[in-house]
């Protein structure tokens, strides 16, 4: 009994001490959404006393057969949603309570906060635009994708999302569209086209690793460490290389040593020697005097000699 009575004795405190010091919170919680701002001192224009708040008072206001059309003053929507229509006027029995909450600040939206998509109507389930279409965002990637919403978005919220790149197979969408602010800024990558094809290297699911197969060109070894830039000296075109930065070999001895073999077309150097190894001559389709073709490939009549400067 007298812990009962100690209880009470604190709720009635707590009451008495919030109703004294801060007297606007205790007769409204919250401020209410600006269009509702003009009621904030009307609390009857909404809650009826002893009962809460009614449909009745809410449709007061907002009719079923208006809303998604109709402003509160009867003039027509800048952006007409009709489905909002037909959503309210099929649930114009339930409380608006039930999805509808105030006193969440000016900025509340007014959303259906205890909203469960289970109550939509068969025909608008699988139709979010008919909701939702001002909320559709108006970047590439979304303007290209024509499948459902539900294909990445739940129902419970916009993010995060379970997105599949196999859904962009059919649409015209570059990776930029979305990931410009991923592109780094180091000189691997600068120089690269406006629009590059990321996947060229890089897989969906992530950056890295890379799946870049620099052997379709050139072997590395322990002789060739991988640094892009000893090679390729313009930034972002890669399709130009230089072997002069590390072989000092003057182009009257190359131009030679290459005559020797009858090898006239010798200004790509991994054309053949595909690990930098002089020794190493496979040839793939260069012109040559002579020689033998072996599994597809040319090979030199002979390899350089062994005297010679690397």
């Amino acid at each position: 009994m007298n812990r009962t009575l100690f209880i009470l004795g604190m709720i009635l405190l707590a009451a008495g001490s919030l109703a004294w010091f801060a007297p606007g919170i205790a007769i409204q919680p919250g401020q209410l959404l600006e269009a509702h701002a003009s009621l904030a001192n009307d609390c009857t224009a909404c809650h009826t006393i002893g009962q809460g708040v009614q449909a009745d008072k809410c449709m007061a206001c907002h009719g079923p057969a208006e809303i998604g059309l109709l402003t509160v003053a009867g003039s027509p929507l800048s952006n007409p949603r009709s489905a909002l229509q037909g959503l309210h006027q099929r649930n114009a029995e339930r409380a608006c309570t039930e999805c509808h909450m105030e006193h969440a600040g000016r900025l509340g939206s007014g959303a259906a906060t205890g909203f469960s998509h289970a109550r939509l109507p068969e025909d608008l389930v699988n139709d979010c635009l008919a909701c939702h279409q001002d909320q559709l965002p108006g970047d590439p990637l979304h303007a290209s994708v024509v499948v459902s919403c539900g294909e990445c978005h739940s129902q419970d919220a916009w993010s995060p999302a379970r997105f599949e790149h196999d859904l962009l197979k059919t649409a015209s969408v570059s990776c930029l569209d979305c990931h410009r602010p991923d592109l780094p800024e180091d000189q691997l990558h600068a120089g690269l086209s406006p629009d590059p094809d990321c996947r060229a290297c890089h897989q969906t699911r992530s950056w890295s690793p890379a799946d870049f197969d620099h052997e379709r060109w050139f072997r590395f070894d322990r002789h060739h460490p991988a640094r892009c830039l000893d090679c390729h000296k313009q930034a972002g075109s890669y399709e130009e290389y230089t072997c002069t930065g590390c072989h000092a070999h003057s182009p009257a001895k190359i131009a030679r040593e290459h005559r020797e073999e009858g090898i006239r077309d010798f200004q790509n150097c991994v054309e053949c020697h595909r690990s930098g190894n002089e020794h190493e001559i496979i040839g793939r389709g260069g012109s040559r005097e002579g020689g033998s073709r072996e599994n597809g490939e040319h090979r030199s009549r002979r390899e350089h000699d062994d005297e010679d400067d690397d």
